[in-house]
């Protein structure tokens, strides 16, 4: 297709000459043959990933590979009840895997969905040339053909108008900004963002009001929408931090498996054992290396956190996310509802020679007016008064008031129209200005609607006897221009070139903070003189309207945004605005709640297209507000930002935010204003749309880490002191063969361990973890410090439970031996499990009992304990006998030292300095 082309500099003819088409369309054989040369107009999904590819990754896992030779060492020593057991821990891990990794790819298919079914084109038939309408399949339009559109439609495919009365088109699904656009077909010079080329309309967008006449230029994969899907699918997802660092610990732990499985065949042989103990020796071994409870406890973790993130409405969609969410450098965020309240609201009215502050935020029609900060009432104030009436019913807009059977004491709000006439209703309603009161009292009777040429709007209202009203609004400049008189404190007076030089500073000032700002003006006329009057406004004649005054509004932030931006910063995540909206107003608004500093530049779309990688990188060091920005700019963005070592959480609701939210590492999605193409892509999804609920997100993610440390830590610790004891036993005791068998250690590490270690998961935070800067991206789960701890647990493990063994062996009989053998390791993780709970903070300061699930897994895990030791099945199972009640004292006194020693050690790291980032 004609890719090059500026579409929105070309005249008519040109159009007509480049797509060899002309106002009346092209044949039905000519659509034919393009349908063949372009291509249907769709959009292709990529490869899907299969699930045996899925249920492949989770196979590969190091993990899982370390198990499966476990069992295969099992089956050849002939210990059958050792294969099933292992083989259902790998089977369960298997599963959980898959069904937590698998996820349909269905971003694509959603952004298909946003194509048009049909559209009513023009074509000539090729019997007598005559041109007909037909609906044809959206699928079917090629270059060259010439759509219709009318309120409602959904726009097939990318065209330049050429016909277009009162036409708006509502394209936030490419633009990220809410309000509808007025289209024209007037060529427009320069190179322009996709908002501003308004005389283009764009397949998948939505006609709001009115009706066009428009030429197809591009189709399928050249579209917008399509370029969108293209980057879509041409954008790997980043892997979480978490993901990296499992896997690398995976790794890790399977060469040590390997390693010690070396070790203890080697020294099986020079301490002249037999192959079968042998093979027995390396098969406990190898189930001992290996946390098999690792890939469950972490999902669990994880899935604990994204309980709790949706609590703060914030709803995981993919497990990673959660992790990663806590290790975010930067937030890129887009303005319109999610910063801002995506309500506009009216702030400032200027009338009378006086400013009047409006407050209240939203739709909801409450709030004061006040000069100078003195409280007023419009009641007082005729100027005023008289302005929020002109507002309300120069306005085609309506804010009903609904009432619930089942509670009629609840009110909600319905908003009928554009936003920004919703806010100057909302305006007069809080000065108690009702519109259908209003509407009673001056009863419209003709209108003149608004359009982008005339920049205004004029509605006509019944007044005393012959004399009619006439109400206008509009751009403040041409309002002006068409007055001839001032109001000015109740009085109506000549407007002098002072008033005007005045009126536009004023204009400035209110559009320099960021508020859109509508000129307001008045007329009485008879009621005969109607026709020509509108004739005069609409041809730009001079009319001698009366000005009355100017209206700023925004978009106002949410106010729980400033604070949210300032506790980002404490945490060292920086703040990045990327809207689609003007300059000056993302600039204003990124000041308002804390992005920008004064002295901080901000940048266009169009200056990112002038910069290389390397020119976006330099200026991403520094830079946190961008505008009229488009897809790419923000997937350029992203890109810039993770080159620069960031870990990026990207919002958006829009399917122009697709892309950046997939090359992003947490893609973040709006659920209530988000298209189904965002939310499939996200990994989160705000339940709020509400920028602070990433915020509390963030921190929630900084705590499930902090806490798949704790449980890393006491699943290691068990590990390394199983492995510790079974390589000292071939030294010291290798004639007596096993000291505990490979399901007696799968107990530990499964029953014993999977019992505990998921309340660790459920552990509060520790501190303000949003006082702290971001977790580097390289940090690994296991630091010295969680190493030295590990290893300092292991060798008392190792040492309590030798002495053990050496005590329970000189009786003669290896079940009751090994019986003591594997309480004693259960019960050492008991106590180590208080130890777990935090790094460097004592149980007590903690709070005994601010964790009660751990308490009553520790009641669960001994009464499990007690089950294996005592019940007959249990014993035939895992090969245990009854123990005594001293057996169990003299247990308890060799395991409980270990929590007190690791008091100790805390108390000394405590005094010794205080608590250091890990």
């Amino acid at each position: 297709m004609h890719e090059q082309q500026k579409w929105h500099e070309l005249s008519r003819e040109e159009l007509f000459k480049i797509l060899d088409t002309d106002y009346s369309g092209i044949s039905e054989e000519e659509a034919a043959q393009r349908l063949e040369e372009y291509g249907q107009n769709i959009v292709e999904s990529g490869d899907k990933i299969s699930q045996l590819d899925i249920l492949w990754a989770q196979i590969k896992n190091p993990l899982v590979l370390v198990l499966v030779i476990a069992a295969i060492i099992s089956f050849i020593a002939g210990k059958n009840a050792d294969v099933i057991v292992i083989g259902v821990v790998i089977l369960v891990n298997i599963i959980i895997g898959f069904i937590q990794e698998y996820r349909a790819e269905k971003a694509l298919d959603a952004l298909m969905s946003q194509a048009a079914p049909e559209a009513m084109v023009v074509r000539e038939l090729e019997k007598d040339g005559e041109s007909i309408q037909m609906n044809v399949p959206a699928s079917d339009i090629v270059p060259g053909d010439v759509f219709l559109l009318d309120a409602g439609a959904k726009v097939p495919a990318d065209a330049r108008l050429i016909e277009a009365s009162n036409l708006d088109v509502e394209e936030a699904m490419l633009t990220g900004e809410s309000t509808s656009v007025r289209k024209k077909v007037e060529r427009i010079e320069g190179e322009l963002p996709i908002a501003e080329r308004i005389n283009l309309v764009y397949g998948g967008t939505i006609v709001t009001n009115g009706r066009g006449r428009a030429v197809v230029y591009a189709t399928g994969e050249d579209t917008e929408l399509g370029k969108i899907a293209t980057l879509l699918k041409e954008t790997e997802k980043a892997e979480s931090p978490l993901q990296k660092q499992t896997m690398d610990l995976g790794k890790k732990l399977g060469v040590f498996a390997a390693v010690t499985g070396v070790v203890m065949v080697l020294l099986g042989v020079l301490r002249g054992l037999g192959l079968d103990d042998i093979f027995l020796l390396a098969l406990a071994l190898a189930v001992s290396s290996i946390p098999e409870g690792l890939p469950v406890v972490m999902s669990i973790t994880l899935a604990i956190g994204v309980y709790r993130m949706a609590k703060r409405n914030a709803i995981i969609r993919r497990l990673p996310a959660v992790d990663t969410l806590g290790a975010a450098t930067v937030i890129c965020s887009d303005k319109t509802g999610t910063l801002t309240t995506n309500q506009m609201t009216v702030q400032e009215v200027f009338t009378g020679g006086k400013t009047i502050n409006v407050t209240g935020i939203g739709f909801k029609p409450e709030g004061e007016f006040f000069i100078d900060g003195q409280e007023i009432h419009p009641n007082d104030d005729q100027d005023l008064e008289f302005a929020l009436s002109i507002g309300a019913l120069c306005n085609d807009s309506r804010l009903l008031h609904e009432h619930k059977d089942e509670d009629p004491s609840k009110e909600s709000l319905k908003i009928i129209g554009d936003p920004t006439e919703v806010a100057l209703v909302v305006a007069a309603e809080k000065g108690k200005l009702f519109k259908d009161v209003l509407e009673e009292k001056y009863r419209r009777v003709d209108e003149l609607p608004f359009n982008a040429k005339m920049k205004f709007m004029a509605t006509f209202h019944k007044g005393d006897g012959d004399k009619v009203w006439v109400f206008v609004k509009g751009a403040p400049e041409t309002i002006l221009e068409k007055s001839s008189r001032i109001r000015d404190k109740g009085n109506e007076r000549k407007i002098e070139p002072a008033d005007e030089e005045s009126l536009m500073d004023m204009n400035e000032e209110m559009a320099g903070k960021a508020l859109r700002v509508l000129g307001l003006a008045y007329r009485q006329i008879d009621s005969n003189d109607v026709n020509d009057f509108k004739e005069a406004l609409e041809y730009g004649n001079q009319t001698e309207l009366v000005f009355l005054g100017l209206v700023g509004m925004q978009d106002p932030p949410r106010d729980e945004v400033p604070e949210a931006i300032a506790r980002c910063k404490r945490a060292g995540i920086r703040v990045i605005m990327a809207t689609g909206d003007y300059y000056l107003t993302g600039k204003a608004i990124a000041r308002q709640i804390g992005i920008l500093e004064e002295d901080q530049w901000a940048y266009t779309g169009s200056e990112i297209d002038d910069m290389d990688d390397d020119e976006l990188d330099a200026i991403m060091k520094e830079a946190n507000v961008f505008a009229r920005v488009s897809p790419e700019h923000k997937h350029r963005i992203v890109g810039s930002l993770q080159r620069l070592g960031h870990v990026v959480a990207m919002t958006g609701d829009g399917v122009n935010d697709a892309p950046a939210l997939q090359a992003a590492q947490i893609g973040i999605a709006m659920g209530i204003t988000g298209t189904d193409v965002t939310k499939e892509t996200a990994e989160m999804v705000l339940a709020d749309d509400n920028f602070s609920s990433i915020v509390n997100a963030i921190e929630e993610g900084r705590v499930v880490f902090q806490n798949v440390r704790k449980v890393v830590r006491f699943l290691l610790s068990t590990n390394a002191g199983e492995v510790l004891t079974l390589l000292a036993s071939v030294i010291l005791f290798a004639p007596a063969g096993l000291i505990i068998t490979p399901v007696q250690i799968l107990w530990v590490n499964l029953v014993t361990d999977g019992v505990i270690d998921k309340t660790l998961a459920m552990e509060p935070k520790e501190g303000d973890v949003m006082e702290e800067p971001p977790r580097r991206t390289n940090a690994r789960i296991i630091n010295t410090e969680m190493f030295r701890n590990i290893l300092f647990v292991a060798i008392f493990m190792a040492a309590g439970t030798l002495f053990m063994f050496n005590t329970a062996n000189n009786s003669g009989n290896m079940l009751y031996a090994q019986t003591v053998v594997f309480t004693t390791l259960a019960l050492y993780q008991v106590f180590n499990s208080l130890n777990c709970r935090s790094r460097i903070k004592s149980l007590f300061q903690i709070g005994v009992f601010s964790n009660i699930y751990m308490f009553i897994a520790i009641i669960v895990s001994v009464s499990l304990q007690l089950a294996a030791v005592y019940l007959p099945f249990m014993q035939r199972l895992l090969g245990t006998v009854p123990l005594q009640p001293r057996d169990w004292l003299t247990i308890v006194l060799v395991t409980s030292p270990i929590f007190f020693l690791d008091e100790i050690r805390k108390l000394v790291q405590r005094i010794r300095k205080n608590p250091a980032q890990s």
